[in-house]
């Protein structure tokens, strides 16, 4: 049917760009293939995995695939990243964090919001992540291998994983509260939240309580969350422009506190801000 839609369209397809891939929550799922002879195509054997703008699908969609190729890309920077120095020479500890917190923690956090959400399966995701950050503690702070994570995380000035993937997920969804009427996120909020949008066919408004309660999605942790919020935000506001912000008008007031680093392995890589 498909082909012959196409041959009227005057569209031919090409069988070496086709895919097939199989989603499913069974234990033991089946991984049949397609057979596309009679149209004069191949057989197509479906794949393990499915790599798609960056993100790593599987099966079950539980990403195991997509944070182990993202942590083990950080783990093989943060190795590279070592040749600059170490506890004794090379870059500072206050440099090392910072490469850290720009240059690895966005890669190994690259598309969160699809797995980190209320009711996901994420031991094993963040299990893996916190490995990697403890890799990278041991770096900065050039501590032994058998410090425990946490006291060295805190040395290190590193907030732990699953607080900081909490963080991020929480500006994620305050996100929403600002973005135009005509975005298609608004299409599957409820009827309150949808800014006049037309509805999507699956939009949470169409769904029963029952439904609501067994649902779990990032658009609905993102529904849950904009009902909480009361204040409206306007993003064109004028205090938001350059002159009429805070620093702008108090610079005088404001003081960093730049702390001075021994040559010893204790280090407290902390900015205070004071007004």
């Amino acid at each position: 049917m498909i082909l012959k839609i196409l041959t009227d369209a005057g569209l031919i397809i090409e069988h070496n760009k086709s895919e097939v891939f199989h989603f499913t929550r069974a234990q033991n799922p089946p991984n049949p293939s397609i057979d596309l002879t009679s149209i004069r195509g191949p057989i197509l054997h479906p794949k393990p995995i499915w790599r798609y703008l960056g993100f790593f699908f599987d099966q079950k969609l539980n990403f195991h695939h997509h944070v182990h190729h993202y942590t083990t890309k950080c783990l093989s920077t943060l190795n590279t990243m070592k040749m600059l120095g170490n506890f004794s020479r090379g870059l500072l500890p206050t440099q090392k964090h910072l490469l850290y917190r720009t240059c690895i923690v966005p890669i190994a956090l690259y598309g969160f919001q699809l797995w980190f959400f209320k009711g996901a399966p994420t031991v094993k995701n963040i299990t893996e992540l916190k490995k990697m950050q403890c890799r990278a503690a041991l770096w900065i702070t050039g501590a032994f291998r058998t410090s425990s994570t946490e006291g060295v995380e805190a040395i290190a000035g590193l907030m732990p994983i699953n607080l900081h993937l909490k963080k991020l997920n929480g500006h994620h969804h305050l996100r929403y509260a600002t973005i135009p009427p005509s975005h298609a996120i608004n299409s599957l909020l409820d009827n309150h939240q949808n800014k006049n949008q037309i509805q999507h066919k699956f939009t949470l408004a169409s769904l029963t309580d029952k439904q609501k309660l067994k649902l779990k999605s990032p658009i609905k942790d993102v529904s849950e969350r904009l009902n909480e919020i009361k204040d409206e935000f306007d993003p064109f506001h004028n205090i938001f422009h350059p002159g009429l912000r805070l620093v702008d008008h108090f610079s005088d007031r404001i003081i960093f506190i730049l702390l001075i680093y021994s040559k010893t392995r204790v280090f407290s890589p902390i900015y205070p801000i004071s007004i």
